[in-house]
């Protein structure tokens, strides 16, 4: 069963559920009502009969013709039945004889009044003292007009009700295919994405319920998904190529070596050289083992609860060994006065990575200038800002500055990897954080993390 005929389904048994009990309340209460407004009747023939018949010697001509009048009035099927104190008939009007007189008497003795129905035939009783002793007043009669009204009355709730009922499993397939139809278009949309074509996106048209989180959700998702495969892609592609130049230049500088006895001066200098290229190698092995750790989804990524300032100073204290004589400027105007505002939530080790990247890219691109850091946090989170003075990034080539492996033109007299700006930017996002990098060629470059608050 498919969830659109559920739905309708459960639509139209809650309908009939609802209107059946609805139908019930009204004819029960009707049907109520219609007894009691008869017997009221009843109560008024009894009255009207004990006057008749035991008070004539006590009501005036007038009064007397009034009484007769009002008794002409008669109710369908109209029984009276007048007994005196012995319970002996003292009038009797109809055929209808009454079972179970004493037990009546003997309630009529106790309470002075009684109501009960018997073959549909309503009753009402009454002991009545008059001057010439006391009476027992019996009346019934039959409401056939109020049992018409009932009988038609549920005719009219069961065409009601089925009527309805037809209406509400029309208009439930109407209103189940209009809700059912956002997830048709997402199932018809998310079919269309393959491995081939992970860019695509659900469309978001600004839904707040539970249809606009979802594809909202699903959005994010492939952003993910799209993120893993951009990197699995990028790796396989790209690390073999990097890893084989310095492994090249080692192997080659080795082989140049060996072809002959040199000098120790020559050995030394070729051992500088493959010095240098095993550093680049080793900084490019840990760059492209930390563009693989962002790889991992971020509900099974270990958290904690860190300081942004502690984390800079550590990746500061780094970047100083390696570079002291790189002028730096740590501003701390902005700091917040509470600690908990320097508060963030995220993985340590990825953090430093981060930072630490974009520390080593000022350094290295300021050709000796002095580099700025500046740190401010609030309740919605923290801000670093890291400023350098150097080479800047061409505008042309700027909105490829987070593609792994890419180069600006001006900075491949610099030695690196391409890796730390696609680096940082993973982890950045993987942390719901953000970079946004400002540079102009030859004025210098400004990057800016921004850290959501502790959760």
């Amino acid at each position: 069963m498919t969830f659109r005929t559920k739905l309708a389904l459960s639509f139209t048994l809650l309908f009939a559920a609802i209107f059946c009990i609805t139908g019930i309340v009204v004819y029960y209460f009707s049907e109520r009502y219609t007894k009691n407004e008869f017997h009221e009747r009843l109560h008024d023939r009894a009255h009207i009969a004990a006057q008749l018949y035991l008070d004539e010697d006590e009501l005036s001509p007038k009064m007397m013709q009034r009484v007769r009048e009002q008794y002409t009035k008669s109710l369908p099927e109209e029984q009276v039945h007048i007994y005196d104190s012995t319970r002996q008939p003292a009038f009797k009007l109809g055929e209808i004889d009454l079972v179970g007189l004493d037990d009546n008497f003997d309630r009529l003795d106790e309470k002075g009044f009684i109501e009960f129905t018997t073959n549909k035939r309503q009753w009402v009783g009454w002991k009545f003292d008059d001057n010439q002793g006391q009476f027992y007043v019996l009346v019934s009669a039959e409401d056939l007009y109020g049992q018409s009204k009932l009988v038609n009355l549920g005719r009219v709730l069961l065409i009601s009700f089925l009527g309805s009922l037809a209406l509400v499993i029309m208009g439930g397939r109407v209103f189940t295919r209009q809700v059912v139809q956002p997830i048709n278009d997402i199932v018809w949309e998310v079919n269309k994405i393959r491995a081939s074509n992970l860019h695509l996106r659900l469309k978001e048209q600004g839904r707040r319920d539970e249809i606009g989180n979802l594809v909202h959700t699903f959005n994010k998702m492939l952003n993910r998904l799209e993120m893993s495969f951009e990197m699995q892609k990028n790796f396989i592609s790209n690390a073999s190529h990097e890893l084989r130049n310095p492994i090249t230049a080692i192997s080659g500088e080795i082989e140049v070596t060996l072809s002959k006895k040199r000098s120790p001066e020559e050995y030394i200098q070729s051992l500088e050289s493959m010095q240098r290229e095993t550093e680049r190698l080793k900084k490019l092995t840990s760059d492209l083992l930390g563009l693989a750790q962002t790889g991992f989804d971020g509900d099974t990524m270990p958290e904690e609860q860190l300081r942004i300032d502690e984390v800079l100073m550590e990746c500061l204290s780094d970047v100083r060994f390696a570079y002291p004589e790189q002028a730096i400027n740590l501003d701390l105007q902005q700091m917040p006065s509470e600690a908990g505002a320097l508060e963030i939530s995220g993985n340590k080790s990825l953090l430093q990575i981060a930072v630490t990247n974009i520390l080593e890219n000022a350094i290295k691109f300021s050709n000796g200038d002095e580099v700025t850091i500046y740190l401010a946090a609030n309740e919605q989170g923290a801000k670093l800002i890291v400023k350098d003075k150097g080479i800047g990034i061409p505008e042309q080539e700027q909105p490829h500055i987070f593609q792994t492996f890419y180069r600006a033109t001006n900075a491949r007299s610099h030695q690196g990897s391409g890796i730390g700006l696609s680096l940082t930017e993973k982890i950045m996002k993987l942390h719901d954080g953000s970079i946004e990098v400002a540079s102009a060629e030859g004025s210098g470059t400004q990057v800016t993390l921004y850290f959501p608050g502790k959760v």
